[in-house]
């Protein structure tokens, strides 16, 4: 198990141990984790920067996106059996305040997370609601079941500015990004253009067959995305970076009427314009958290089953879980797409 020790957090050190949980409660099961994906929240929390020591209590085993087999099955539990392979909704809602009862229960008032404020999945075994449990197709690989939950933000994000027929802006080439905008691609998107500096995540992008796949940075930019949307702009911005300089620039270059989803997080505040890049242009801003539980699950099942080629090439890195520290390395660089860490095989590198 990957523990961040209360008195090493603020340094960043980590330990690794064996440990076995005890049974689980009532309404709850014990899943033995096989496969777990490293988040931004992950690289957040192991970097501990400033949200991190204002957010995490620890110590606290991280990791929330994960599949594995169910070993243990709490009182009041049905359904689900010994061995059934899952994944899991890591946001476990309240079930009774306004937002659950009308729906919407990603937004809950008293949502607790997985890996955040309660144990995780970078161990041999977590502890999970069987509410939140997802029984995952014998079709879908490990490391595909393993991050339901990032493409699940992509999958939200893009069904929620329905981008079918539009011309679609993916801001952010970081493997949210790139789920996004193959999902955007699937989903009939016009056109699809990806905007990243990173030149091994432009490459990524590129593998995608986008219509554009263009560093921000470059003199001409903008014009290229304008030329492409013959002259209107992007009807529709999929903001994932949070880099409030990469926010404005593209809401100078949005056709009027345009939908901004939002989902990246900024470092800070961000300041817009709005009287003019917002209200007189009519564009729409929408922040986009966590997925609608369960229509974007359903939703990302069709989607994997459909497009194992481009799942796989987001997938850029299995990394057996003892070497967890080059994972958030290649993270630091920028050198990877989505990574996934291997609990079945720990002493060795070898796919799933």
């Amino acid at each position: 198990m990957f523990t961040i020790a209360k008195t090493e957090a603020a340094r960043g050190i980590w330990s690794a141990f064996k440990e076995t949980l005890s049974e689980p409660a009532r309404g709850m099961v014990m899943v033995d984790v096989i496969a777990a994906g490293i988040c931004g929240t992950d690289y957040h929390i192991y970097s501990w920067d400033a949200w991190s020591a204002g957010r995490i209590k620890t110590p606290m085993t991280i990791g929330h996106e994960f599949v594995g087999r169910i070993s243990a099955i709490g009182e009041g539990v049905t359904g689900y059996s010994i061995g059934d392979r899952v994944s899991a909704e890591c946001h476990i809602a309240c079930g009774e305040c306004h937002f659950c009862r009308t729906g919407n229960a990603h937004i809950c008032e008293k949502t607790s997370i997985i890996g955040v404020d309660r144990p995780g999945a970078f161990a041999e075994q977590v502890e999970v609601p069987a509410s939140n449990l997802w029984r995952v197709p014998d079709a879908i690989p490990d490391k595909h079941a393993a991050v339901f939950d990032p493409v699940g933000n992509a999958m939200h994000m893009v069904a929620t500015a329905k981008v079918t027929a539009k011309n679609v802006l993916i801001v952010g080439g970081g493997p949210i990004g790139l789920f996004a905008a193959a999902i955007a691609k699937a989903h009939g998107a016009r056109t699809v253009a990806l905007q990243e500096p990173n030149q091994a995540r432009a490459a990524i992008a590129r593998s995608l067959d986008l219509d554009l796949v263009i560093n921000p940075r470059d003199p001409g930019a903008s014009e290229e995305i304008l030329a492409l949307t013959g002259g209107h702009g992007p009807e529709v911005i999929l903001e994932v970076s949070g880099n409030g300089k990469a926010l404005n620039a593209s809401l100078d270059i949005a056709a009027p009427g345009a939908v901004v989803a939002l989902l990246g997080i900024p470092a800070g505040l961000v300041e817009l314009d709005l009287g003019a890049k917002v209200v007189m242009k009519g564009v729409s801003l929408i922040g986009i958290t966590g997925r609608r539980m369960y229509e974007t699950w359903y939703q990302v099942e069709a989607f994997m089953l459909k497009n194992p080629d481009l799942m796989d090439k987001v997938i850029t890195h299995v990394l057996p879980a003892t070497d967890f520290a080059h994972g958030f390395e290649l993270m630091d660089e920028g050198a990877c797409g989505k990574i996934v860490l291997d609990f079945q095989t720990l002493d060795q590198r070898l796919p799933i």
